[in-house]
């Protein structure tokens, strides 16, 4: 969130964040400490002769009149208005709060990034395009995987070819009758299909 300022009369010039992403009290600690009315208004500070009539006395050279210069050049193109002051959503380009823009972030921050992306082809159903996610995912429950559940399974090789694990690669890509099925398929459609030994493929 951040304080989109109208009349400035409800937003604290040095402790909200209202000109840059934070507070004018951390961008310019020296200035800050020179002020006797820390929780000065937005609309009271601009409405002052100058911004330094608030100080207990005026900066002296070096970095407290480096810090007066950028805040002087910085408050110069602040223009109030008769608005009321309001907060305003960073995440949505409309500055309204929405869930949608909420969880996209957490996603964003939270949720590891995936090697390759997942496509939804819209010519498809929707439930092969889920089942493709699966196959993506290796969350179908291939014997490998119900076995790493905790499932009883006798055997975990592929009962097709008995060379490896039932996992969902080695199902679909590696083993010998899946194989035999794209070439199959590819016979059937007239089509050249290369062979691929992983989803990413």
């Amino acid at each position: 969130m951040k304080k989109k300022v109208g009349n400035g009369v409800h937003t604290s010039f040095w402790e909200d964040s209202w000109i840059n992403d934070i507070p004018l009290s951390q961008s310019y600690p020296r200035l800050y400490a020179l002020e006797n009315r820390k929780h000065i208004t937005v609309a009271e500070k601009i409405s002052e002769a100058t911004l330094i009539a608030s100080f207990r006395r005026a900066p002296r050279g070096g970095v407290e009149e480096d810090q007066f210069i950028q805040l002087v050049e910085l408050v110069d193109s602040v223009i109030l208005s008769n608005s009321n002051d309001r907060w305003v959503w960073l995440l949505d380009p409309s500055g309204e709060y929405s869930v949608s823009s909420a969880r996209t972030y957490i996603d964003d921050l939270l949720l590891p990034t995936v090697g390759s992306p997942t496509r939804w082809a819209k010519v498809v159903p929707i439930k092969i395009n889920i089942f493709a996610w699966k196959v993506c995912l290796d969350k179908l429950p291939t014997r490998l995987n119900l076995s790493l559940r905790g499932i009883d399974i006798p055997s975990i090789v592929c009962p097709n070819c008995s060379l490896a694990g039932e996992s969902c690669s080695h199902l679909f890509f590696s083993c010998s009758m899946a194989r035999l099925l794209w070439r199959k398929v590819a016979r059937w459609w007239d089509f050249d299909i290369p062979e691929f030994s992983s989803y990413e493929e």
